[in-house]
Order: structure tokens, then C-alpha cells, then sequence
């Protein structure tokens, strides 16, 4: 057997070495970003990160992009666990924000400032800066409690809300995790004064918690099949003194996903009149009276979301005919394609651990602040990869 010299054990360690330094916080990465032309309409689209990697964005509602769209948050697999990064724009580097295992990849949220960074790692609720640096700990879930992943932040960055579940309650699987009824409740964080109260405590499996714009009430859903559950936008105080199922299921109609109007006026969201999805109309109700009106008709929108302005929503279709993009301008009930997003819709093992993730190929697509892109996830050419598309030459600016 042949002398191992320390030339060559050194040189045999030099890629383990490597992979130990891209794990930790603060490793760059160079850009991956690549210019390609969308097959259905032909526009140009770039494609940010690599789809040999598992990369995708946060929760739809929350603040990941920076008012001057210099930078976005992602989440990626590239360290062998999930982590957060900042994805500059428009070189497309990567910078890691975050290290160590129980990432909740779905938390990034910023305050509408953009000046801190709140995101869930295990058992607790940790602030940074979206730059970089030394992150502190505001909140940890008693025992007895668990966090979901699902996080909101107010406008102002002082309140915070989170989903928390009793352990052995959550189940992978969209199906299996409704079918299970798991108690769960909104817990919210005093930021400031670092205090914490529980503002809904159910037996049905709580999500997408979103802070009114401007105010302290909150949004939130009960989540599951839209053909199934019984009131999926929901709406409590900030103390949970006031609550109120916003939109009672009816007949065989089908609500999808919930995000308040830009000036908080109305909760807004995907309606069906049935299961086959034919008759799809973006609607919106008054939390104080119950009044829903008819926004526009669209596509079969499985995810939606408006710019800062409330001048134009972007869509994705559930459809497997016509698995797209849409812009859509309220005011005209004028509908655009965008791109073809052809995500796959299929689970994802979370790199690291033995769950599976049956989100990550989701596309939610979302406005930059300035409406002049629009970034979605799709698993087009591989894993799950991270796309945007400028789109200032028919949206106004903001």
C-alpha cells in the first residue's frame, strides 16, 4: 500500500473541505441565472437558480422582495439542507443568511421596510437582517407546541403571528394533514415589548395567518380542499376577541386562496362555482359586512396575488391543459398570458430529514414592489427552480 503523503490527503479532503464551507452562513454563490425564451409565448424569462437543486420561495403574502428589487429571499437545498438565502438581483449571486437544521423554508418575511429579516427555525422565531449577520431569538414554542412554518409580520415589523400545531399531529400530504383535524392555534409575538398571546386556538389545521395592511387584524384560513373545507378565509382581532368565518361555503362551490386588497379594505380570493373549475372569478368580501362582490372572471387560478397598487393580480392555472401564467387587470376583467409555469404539482423529500414537501413545486407567483417582474417557482427542467419575467412593458409601474 502506497504512503498517503500529506499533499494527497490534503487534496482528497479539499472537496469534502469545500462542501463543509458552503454550509455555513455567510458562503457566496456565484450566479446561476440563464436567459431563455418561454415556449408558449415567447418572451424572454430567466431562470435564477439551478434546477439540478431544489430551490423555491417563500409563502406568497409575506414581504421577500426588496422595494428596489435589488435582492429576493429563496429557500435552497444546495448545503444538503434547507436553507435562506438573499439572491441578488440582477446579477443573481447567492449569499446564505441562515445555518442549522429545522429551517422553516416557507417563513422568510420581511417588515414592509425591508430593514428585518423574521424566519422560523425549529422551535422559535429568529430576527436578522436581510443583508446578513447575527440573528436573536424573539419567541420559542412552549412544549406542547410545535411551529408549522407559516408566519406573517406586520406592516411596521412590531407584531408577529405564527401557526403552531401539538406535536404528533402534523402529517405529510396536503390530504392526510386536513383529514386530521390537528388542534392548532395563532400564536402572536410582541416584537417590541416582547410579549406573546394566543389569538385563535382550533381544532382544524390553521394557516396563511396575514396581517391587515396598515392595521393589526388578521387573516387567516382553514386549510385543506377548497371543494371541502367550511369557511377557508376566516378573520380575527389582533386580542381574538373577534372572530368571523368571512365566507361560508355553499352547495358544491369551491374558495381558494385568500390575500387581503391593497388597502385593506376586502379579503379577496379564487372562486368556483364547482369542482370542474369552469366559471373561475377573482371575488372579494367586506370583513365588516359581509358584502362579497365579483371582481373579474379568470382561469383556473390555483394561486393568486395583486401588486402593491391592486392595478393588476398574477396568477397561476391548476389546469393540466393550460398549466400558465396569467396578469390579470381588475378594471378591464382583461386577461394576459404571461408564460407557461408547467410545474409538475408533485412532493418533494425535504433534503436532510425524513419528510416529504408537497409544496415546493408550487409556482405563487408574485409582484416585485415596483410591478415591473414577476417571480414564480416551477419544476419545468428538474427540481423546483426559482423564474422571473419582466413585465413593465403592459403593467404600470409602482
Amino acid at each position: 500500500m502506497g504512503r498517503l503523503t500529506r499533499r494527497v490527503f490534503l487534496s482528497a479532503a479539499a472537496p469534502l473541505l469545500a462542501a463543509q464551507r458552503r454550509v455555513r452562513k455567510g458562503s457566496k454563490i456565484p450566479s446561476e441565472k440563464v436567459e431563455i425564451v418561454d415556449p408558449l409565448t415567447e418572451r424572454p424569462l430567466f431562470r435564477l437558480t439551478d434546477p439540478a437543486i431544489l430551490h423555491h420561495l417563500p409563502h406568497y403574502h409575506h414581504h421577500f422582495i426588496a422595494r428596489n428589487n435589488s435582492f429576493l429571499l429563496v429557500a435552497s437545498e444546495r448545503s444538503g439542507t434547507r436553507q435562506i438565502y438573499r439572491l441578488n438581483l440582477p446579477d443573481g449571486d447567492m449569499l446564505q443568511l441562515t445555518e442549522g437544521p429545522g429551517i422553516h423554508s416557507y417563513s422568510p418575511a420581511m417588515d414592509v421596510r425591508r430593514r428585518n429579516l423574521f424566519y422560523l427555525q425549529q422551535d422559535s422565531l429568529k430576527q436578522a437582517a436581510p443583508r446578513g449577520g447575527r440573528e436573536k431569538t424573539l419567541y420559542r414554542s412552549p412544549v406542547g407546541w410545535r411551529p408549522t412554518g407559516h408566519l406573517s409580520v406586520s406592516d411596521d415589523g412590531k407584531f408577529a403571528a405564527l401557526v403552531e400545531i401539538k406535536p404528533g399531529q402534523q402529517a405529510d400530504g396536503f390530504e392526510a394533514q386536513y383529514e386530521r383535524h390537528p388542534r392548532c392555534r395563532i400564536q402572536v409575538v410582541d416584537v417590541v415589548k416582547k410579549s406573546d398571546w394566543t389569538a385563535v386556538e382550533e381544532d382544524h389545521w390553521l394557516a396563511h395567518p396575514q396581517f391587515r395592511p396598515r392595521t393589526r387584524d388578521l387573516l387567516y384560513a382553514h386549510e385543506g380542499p377548497w371543494g371541502r373545507v367550511q369557511g377557508r378565509p376566516r378573520f380575527s382581532s389582533l386580542d381574538g376577541k373577534y372572530k368571523r368565518n368571512l365566507r361560508p361555503r355553499q352547495g358544491e362551490e369551491e374558495i381558494g386562496h385568500e390575500f387581503w386588497s391593497r388597502n385593506g379594505a376586502e379579503v379577496c380570493y379564487v372562486y368556483y362555482p364547482d369542482a370542474s373549475g369552469r366559471g373561475a372569478e377573482i371575488r372579494c368580501v367586506d370583513p365588516k359586512t359581509g358584502q362579497e362582490r365579483t371582481v373579474s372572471r379568470c382561469s383556473k387560478y390555483g394561486w393568486v396575488s395583486g401588486n402593491q397598487i391592486g392595478s393588476a393580480l398574477v396568477g397561476a392555472s391548476r389546469s393540466l391543459a393550460g398549466p400558465n401564467i396569467y396578469v390579470l387587470f381588475p378594471q378591464l376583467r382583461r386577461e394576459i398570458t404571461l408564460a407557461e409555469h408547467a410545474t409538475s404539482g408533485k412532493t418533494y423529500p425535504i433534503a436532510g430529514t425524513k419528510r416529504e414537501d408537497p409544496y415546493a413545486s408550487w409556482p405563487e407567483p408574485v409582484f416585485s414592489a415596483d410591478s415591473e417582474w414577476v417571480y414564480f417557482v416551477s419544476d419545468r427542467e428538474s427540481k423546483p427552480a426559482v423564474y422571473s419575467m419582466k413585465v413593465s412593458d403592459f403593467v404600470e409601474t409602482t
